[in-house]
């Protein structure tokens, strides 16, 4: 802060009497007005300063973008690939960690108590903000982290082996309810979404239906191969990459439109109406960590998402690129929680 400096008059005046009482008169305000200065400048250091004055200078350093799952996945792959914009686009390394465990519980509670710097990012799904808290008790609230720009939106596939007679969603409803308990579906593991959404079509479906989760969806994707499960709600990316096989049969996908990959596909939706589970992929932060930074890092988000590069490479994996505001996407999670409260009550797992 620059230093205020107050000058006397120069002229005293010829009356001793009359220039000792000006000279008190005058100190007095020098010392009102520099102890003035200073209350100012001291209340000015304590608010919260201009947006610009937060960000100009954001990132000055690396910043963690913690993946809640393994490498390989959907996660990781995005996460990855919106590190490599980020550092592009700041100048500055963005670097992905994995962190996984606990369905994502594991990285979101280390997120939700980092310090509200900008510097500790979550790039999650849809399980950690919604699903997971109603299934078991974690160490962390939706309210402890703050939306940023939801980047992704993935669809789940509805894939059966060639084997099942049903070539239809119509006919494979219709086999599943002629035959309550004796028809499996596998997912990629207990309470995750591909869980959820198994459990809520036979919920929506009125067909009696037995889980098998896996360690995985890869595991799950290569059992439904191989026969050993009759029916699988496969993430996008696992299922496309095996759309050629002639072992698999895909009948839907869940998502509320027919994905571009598969325009022949109809959506669960056409046949059992406002059925519709999504999983969204996007970025949160701590929660008191500056809007300045916030809108810094969505906007840079939001301008990746919108480069035909980034678009395609998420095709290939079933993914829709998205663009969304911190209000957007926190509209979202808020949104999605009704259907996955359901489908989670379906499965059995909601946490009383």
């Amino acid at each position: 802060m620059s230093e205020t400096r107050v000058r006397p008059a120069d002229d005293l005046g010829k009356d001793n009497c009359a220039a000792a009482a000006g000279t008190r008169s005058r100190a007095a305000s020098t010392a009102g007005a520099l102890a003035a200065v200073v209350l100012v400048g001291a209340l000015a250091t304590s608010l919260p300063q201009p947006a610009a004055a937060q960000s100009a200078a954001y990132p000055v350093k690396p910043v963690m973008l913690v993946l809640p799952f393994g490498a390989g996945g959907l996660i990781d792959i995005q996460g990855r690939l919106l590190a490599n914009g980020l550092s592009q686009k700041f100048g500055q390394s963005f670097i992905a960690r994995n962190m996984p465990g606990a369905t994502g519980a594991i990285a979101t509670e280390y997120v939700a108590r980092a310090a509200p710097d900008g510097y500790t990012l979550l790039f999650a799904s849809s399980a950690q903000t919604t699903s997971v808290p109603l299934v078991e008790k974690v160490a962390y609230r939706l309210e402890d982290l703050a939306p940023v720009s939801a980047s992704g939106r993935s669809s789940l596939i509805l894939a059966v082996n060639a084997n099942v007679p049903a070539k239809t969603l119509p006919e494979f409803i219709e086999f599943a309810k002629a035959n309550p308990g004796k028809l499996n579906f596998g997912s990629s593991g207990e309470a995750s979404v591909s869980h959820l959404a198994g459990a809520l079509f036979a919920a929506r479906a009125g067909a009696t239906m037995v889980h098998v989760p896996y360690k995985g969806g890869g595991q799950a994707v290569a059992d439904l191969i191989g026969g050993q499960i009759p029916m699988l709600f496969g993430n996008s990316g696992e299922i496309l990459a095996n759309v050629k096989n002639d072992r698999i049969r895909i009948l839907a996908v869940s998502t509320r439109q027919r994905l571009k990959a598969l325009p022949n596909v109809p959506t669960v939706g056409e046949v059992l109406p406002g059925f519709e589970l999504t999983a969204w992929q996007g970025t949160l932060a701590p929660v008191k960590t500056p809007r300045a930074i916030i809108d810094l890092l969505s906007n840079a988000i939001q301008a990746l998402s919108k480069d035909p590069t980034v678009i395609e490479r998420l095709e290939q994996f079933g993914i829709e690129s998205t663009t969304t505001t911190p209000e957007q996407m926190g509209a979202i999670i808020k949104a999605e929680l009704p259907v996955y409260t359901e489908a989670v009550r379906a499965a059995g797992l909601l946490r009383q």
